[in-house]
């Protein structure tokens, strides 16, 4: 009779520690950690070598950006191609600017078309083509990547 008595206060003992894992894991479920897209961020540029895009914005009105030259002496940039599924579109830079290497100069191109994310209604997620076309050392070179966010 004792025996019956030590396996029950033994399964009770264990029982209580599962429901209190339990409680704990829907608490943590609840508040979204074990959501991913809490734990990436909103905003990604990937692909980029020779010219970075520190930040953008997309809003209705078109796209801002902010180039940093990493290629290793002056770059003079040429055209600026954005690529959604919707449709392109293109600007060209006033005059090829120019984006010194001195400690990865950062330039900031604004008022691009609108045309780059039509379609969308704010807070809609986007991903657009970037394709940088730019002369340095007399060469013609081009770096591409790929821009994801929301629109703001």
């Amino acid at each position: 009779m004792r025996r019956g008595q030590g396996a029950l206060e033994y399964l009770i003992t264990y029982g209580w520690a599962i429901l209190i894992i339990v409680i704990i894991g829907g608490a943590l479920f609840a508040l979204g950690v074990f959501n991913p897209s809490n734990w990436v961020s909103n905003k990604r540029a990937t692909g980029f070598s020779s010219v970075q895009v520190k930040d953008w914005r997309a809003t209705s009105s078109g796209v801002d950006l902010i180039l940093q030259n990493k290629f290793g002496s002056d770059i003079n940039l040429t055209v600026i191609v954005a690529t959604r599924t919707s449709g392109n579109c293109s600007w060209y830079t006033p005059d090829g600017l120019t984006v010194l290497s001195l400690d990865g100069e950062e330039q900031v191109l604004a008022d691009t078309p609108a045309n780059c994310i039509t379609g969308l209604d704010t807070g809609d997620t986007y991903t657009m083509d970037l394709q940088v076309n730019f002369v340095a050392n007399g060469i013609d070179h081009v770096d591409s990547g790929v821009l994801v966010g929301k629109l703001e």
